[in-house]
This record gives structure tokens, sequence and C-alpha cells, in this order.
């Protein structure tokens, strides 16, 4: 079983993947504040939940051993867990 630090750092790069991945959303809407800050803020939300699409499907490619890690400290730790939780982000429904 992976330490908590190896499971954190397995999140941290998959959020950072996400990220950049999603990278010019969240530019966009970085250069929209300006001009019309109410369509800022809804492609920020589509930025964070393809984001987190992202985030998502990287997990689920991962390693069997390195899932099971994750989610174990997802399981039993709730600082770890909310982070987690915030970076999964909501499904489709």
């Amino acid at each position: 079983m992976k330490t908590r630090e190896e499971a954190y750092e397995i999140i941290c790069d998959l959020n950072e993947e996400a990220h950049a991945a999603t990278y010019d959303e969240w530019e966009e809407a970085e250069a929209m504040e300006d001009e019309d800050p109410d369509m800022a803020e809804e492609m920020r939300e589509d930025a964070s939940y393809n984001q987190a699409r992202e985030f998502r499907e990287a997990f689920q490619v991962l390693m069997p051993e390195d899932q099971e890690a994750v989610l174990h400290y997802v399981k039993h730790d709730e600082d770890f867990a909310e982070e987690f939780n915030a970076w999964w982000g909501e499904e489709d429904a």
C-alpha cells in the first residue's frame, strides 16, 4: 500500500494534468472578466466542470493499486477525501 503522501502526490498530479488540459478555458474566462463578469463566471464554471471530468477520466486509467491506495485514504482520511472530492467534482446526472 502506498503512503498517504504517495497517494496525495498521485491526485495532485492528476489535478495538474486536468488543469493543463483545460488551461485555455480558464484563460478565456479570465480574459472575459472585464468585458462581461457574468459570462466569465459561467465560463469558469464550465472550465471547472471540464477539469473535474478530466480528473475523473485520468483516475479511471490509473493502475489498480494506485486507485486502491487513493480510495483507501479517501475513506479513512477526512482532509484527503475533502480535497479529492473537490477535484472529482460532480458527475453528469
